[in-house]
């Protein structure tokens, strides 16, 4: 085989490795740059085209329209500011802070984005990654484009772009069966074949996330409940669970803040909330993973630059059930680390650059 061959093949494999290092164990984007001047993108089984998606990110605020379609929009468009969704108030926001960006001497707009931008980009890609990867549900879609239920869809869905990330596949359960209740989804990892049942749960708060009422300068840390009615839905299986703190800032910074980092050590706020949560089930943890998230960029309403993500996994020692492969959870705390790495570019399409 010639030299530039070899050459142009382990140029790939070290761009596919800093790829999945830093995006996940998911599909590539897959993309058509220029066909008779349009850009086609492919996200499963739909194919998206328009002339105007010059950057990655501009093809993610179109589609996380469509998918939510031009009913949902124009009702939007007609609701008072107090009734609107959050994101179309995300999207109102940041397209407005786009415009005051001045453009680079070859034309392009780029900015660091504020909160609103931030909050869109982050919800977009994980949309896009969840349809690509997996069989976005229409039950959770649904739940998204409803106001009083986009919080906790929310997470759910940042949970299981997490889970595709690191590595698994999804399984859904019939959640019409009243028979029992039922955790977001089962995961099962690819490469070890280790299965976790998922459950996702989000704080809310007064004022925050269209949730009526007046913020609170100072929110509460109670998660213990949010925490022990999850664990309760299925006691017979490995359980990896998602908190949404759903904190500003200076109060995550103290709720997330460690004594150390080597051994990790939670804060004294956490540990006391996991030290009450193994007393209240006999001394063990009812999971396997516990991840504390925080995704505060909905608190910054204005033109500041958006704040920076928290979050905190802690895989149980003495867990109710153990799993046999350590290396799925591993890869999930791995994954949730990766939560807000959105692509700006489109990678090089098939067969551009070669000679």
């Amino acid at each position: 085989m010639p030299a530039h061959i070899h050459q142009r093949i382990e140029r790939h494999r070290l761009e596919e490795q800093a790829r999945v290092a830093t995006f996940g164990e998911i599909r590539p984007i897959i993309h058509t740059p220029n066909y008779k001047g349009y850009r086609f993108v492919a996200v499963r089984g739909r194919v998206y085209y328009s002339k105007k998606w010059r950057f990655f990110l501009d093809f993610l605020l179109e589609y996380g329209m469509m998918r939510f379609g031009q009913e949902w929009l124009e009702a939007q468009n007609n609701a008072t500011v107090a009734d609107q969704h959050p994101l179309y108030r995300w999207r109102k926001q940041a397209y407005a802070y786009m415009r005051l960006q001045k453009p680079l001497p070859n034309g392009v707009f780029a900015a660091l984005p504020n909160g609103p931008l931030a909050a869109c980009n982050n919800f977009y890609y994980d949309l896009y990654t969840v349809d690509d990867n997996s069989h976005l549900n229409e039950d959770l879609l649904d739940r998204l484009r409803n106001r009083d239920q986009f919080q906790g869809a929310l997470h759910e869905l940042f949970a299981e772009a997490t889970c595709l990330r690191a590595g698994f596949t999804i399984i859904r359960e019939n959640e019409k069966d009243p028979n029992r209740r039922h955790v977001e989804f089962m995961a099962v990892h690819k490469s070890t074949g280790q299965h976790v049942l998922v459950e996702a749960k989000s704080r809310h708060r007064p004022g925050v996330m269209g949730r009526e009422g007046t913020k609170d300068p100072s929110p509460d840390y109670r998660f213990r409940r949010l925490i022990n009615d999850a664990v309760t839905k299925d006691p017979n299986n490995p359980l990896a669970l998602f908190v949404d703190t759903n904190l500003p800032v200076e109060r995550a910074e103290r709720f997330y803040a460690t004594p150390s980092l080597n051994p990790p050590v939670p804060s004294p706020v956490m540990a006391a909330i996991i030290d009450r949560v193994r007393i209240d089930h006999g001394d063990v943890d009812p999971y396997n993973l516990l991840v504390f998230s925080n995704h505060p960029q909905h608190y910054f309403e204005d033109d500041r630059i958006a704040p920076g993500n928290r979050f905190s996994a802690f895989l149980c020692n003495k867990p109710r059930v153990p799993v046999v492969h350590q290396q799925a959870l591993s890869d999930l705390v791995a994954a949730a680390n990766l939560y807000g790495n959105v692509p700006t570019h489109f990678p090089p399409a098939p067969g551009d650059g070669i000679n």
